[in-house]
């Protein structure tokens, strides 16, 4: 299926267990190749219900081969700045499913760590230093958000690879997230939808429409939107 926008590669799923299961199975397949070309991969995963579920299938691959994947560094496109139990946090599931200790998980600082938000983000910066991520893999709002970048409350020209957010119109307000020049500058960038919630912002996406966060995403080789059925609406 062809896509209006020339800058996405549209790959479309039955449902959402599909295309999680099989979106988690791609984004191993790149992590090997990478990981067999130069020993090192840095891939980026995100929250929401569909960011969790893939998440979790991912770390139930991970798992069933323990002694794979050294190299493998998993960071986090966005962070709810709370403590580091809270239930809000992306990492806390990544962090306490995953049982190969193979695999580097890089946190932003908690609550407990007696930094501001501001400084969490700093020192997430810090650490994201000369990184660029394999593969960012994003959810997609229905307002169009990605990380934690909505509408009218983001610079898509913000130099910074990860910046704080202290007013984000969806709560918690303190949240850490990459910035879109940092999005950007991944190798590939991959957007995941689904339901008929999102269906007007994929529709806006696949419009080329820059209106929205995401569709100022471009990343350096391969931009994908991977979507199921009922998140396309087709106009008859």
């Amino acid at each position: 299926m062809q896509s209006v926008n020339e800058n996405l590669d549209l790959t479309l799923y039955e449902d959402s267990s599909e295309l999680v299961n099989a979106t988690a199975r791609q984004t191993l397949e790149v992590v090997g190749k990478q990981l067999i070309d130069i020993g090192v991969c840095h891939i980026a995963l995100t929250g929401g219900s569909l960011g969790e579920a893939f998440s979790r299938r991912l770390i139930e691959l991970l798992n069933s081969r323990p002694k794979d994947f050294v190299g493998l560094h998993i960071w986090f496109s966005d962070e709810r700045f709370d403590s580091i139990e809270s239930p809000l946090r992306n990492a806390k599931e990544v962090r306490i499913g995953l049982e190969n200790v193979s695999v580097i998980v890089h946190e932003v600082k908690s609550t407990e760590s007696a930094l501001s938000v501001i400084e969490a983000a700093a020192s997430y910066d810090a650490e994201l230093c000369e990184i660029i991520m394999d593969i960012c893999v994003l959810g997609l709002g229905p307002d169009g958000h990605v990380a934690s970048l909505f509408p009218d409350h983001f610079d898509p020209q913000e130099k910074a690879r990860a910046i704080a957010i202290l007013n984000s119109p969806k709560p918690p307000a303190e949240r850490v997230t990459f910035s879109m020049n940092y999005i950007n500058a991944s190798d590939q960038v991959w957007i995941i939808a689904v339901g008929e919630a999102k269906a007007h912002a994929v529709t806006q996406l696949l419009e080329g429409s820059d209106e929205i966060p995401a569709g100022h995403i471009r990343a350096r080789k391969i931009t994908r939107l991977i979507i199921d059925n009922s998140a396309l609406f087709i106009e008859l």
